[in-house]
């Protein structure tokens, strides 16, 4: 049984590392100064905003492959204003090694990659490159209704590793063609600083923000600081923006390279488009995406029970249904309840 005594141990290590009492140890060892954390007055953005999500949901799965419910689309803002929601995927993924290149292969045809080299570790990560591919199918299309002047936001990073990286730099490229700013917004983000113990880089700059500039909002360059980002060859740079001073959160953004020095006025509008009650202090137009797209709990178990309905019209047993549908610590939960 966990101990009291391990618990406080727990408790010691993070209020020591990562609660930051002061930013004194903070700046001196990322290189973050004060004057990094720039002010961004919103500015109100009456152009079109676009939005891309994309969901994955296991659906079963036989040790060696699996079926998995992909979803992809963007949401179309006017200003504050939702008009539509676009999905341009929403079908089944076979994550199988054996035929992954033909189910790979017309999607980065679009985008203009000529195939995907996979290795032997990147296997079981088939139904989540399929889903960014989608994503970037997605973005891609997004990049094609939108108007020179629009703001593109993903959800997610840029910052990918190789087997994806051509196609989405050609994105980079089409967007920078139509004239359209293109952004990715991180929810979640695992930079960090500091040796001996991996310190939370954005809780960290938040809270030294939120001393800087009290109430108010801003964005911080990553470039030249002293935190790690992952592979890093994406070829655009990485800020920590927090949108709205009445917010208690800050996200990474990832930017392109076209779009070095022209970030302020964008950041600016994506700024006074996070105020919603909603979602204080993040872009509606994502916490729209993210609401219209997502594939809920309830959807992927109705499609796992017609997929079962399925198996059994094809006259497979009950068992042989059991064993393709249900991992062995699921039977064994199900046998302590018994």
């Amino acid at each position: 049984m966990l101990s009291d005594l391990r618990l406080s141990l727990a408790a010691e290590m993070i209020r020591d590392h990562v609660a930051l009492d002061g930013i004194d140890r903070y700046c001196q060892e990322t290189g973050v100064q004060c004057n990094d954390f720039v002010p961004l007055e919103p500015v109100d953005f009456k152009g079109r905003i676009l939005a891309v999500d994309g969901s994955n949901v296991s659906v079963c799965g036989w040790s060696v492959a699996s079926i998995n419910l992909i979803r992809s689309g963007y949401v179309v803002y006017q200003g504050r204003d939702w008009k539509r929601t676009v999905i341009t995927f929403d079908d089944i993924f076979f994550a199988d090694p054996a035929i992954s290149a033909e189910q790979f292969a017309p999607h980065l045809g679009r985008l203009g990659q000529k195939e995907i080299s996979l290795t032997e570790e990147d296997l079981d990560r088939l139904s989540t490159y399929f889903r960014e591919l989608q994503e970037y199918v997605s973005l891609d299309d997004a990049i094609r209704w939108a108007n020179p002047g629009d703001i593109i936001l993903y959800d997610g990073s840029f910052d990918v590793f190789e087997p994806l990286r051509a196609a989405l730099s050609n994105v980079f490229r089409r967007a920078e063609e139509k004239g359209v700013a293109l952004l990715a917004v991180a929810k979640s983000s695992s930079l960090y600083w500091g040796e001996g113990i991996s310190l939370p880089f954005i809780h960290h700059t938040n809270q030294a923000g939120s001393m800087i500039l009290p109430n108010s909002p801003w964005y911080l360059n990553l470039k030249g600081k002293k935190v790690n980002r992952g592979p890093g060859k994406w070829g655009g740079e990485s800020y920590i923006v927090r949108f709205t001073g009445r917010s208690g959160y800050a996200f990474r953004v990832d930017v392109p390279a076209y779009l070095a020095g022209k970030v302020e006025p964008v950041l600016a509008g994506i700024s006074s488009c996070s105020t919603s009650a909603e979602c204080p202090g993040y872009p509606h137009a994502l916490f729209r995406a993210h609401r219209d797209i997502r594939i809920t709990e309830n959807e992927g178990a109705s499609v796992r029970m017609k997929l079962i309905e399925k198996l059994c019209l094809e006259g497979m047993s009950p068992t042989q249904v059991k064993m393709l549908m249900l991992d062995y610590h699921d039977i064994l939960e199900m046998r302590q309840r018994i």
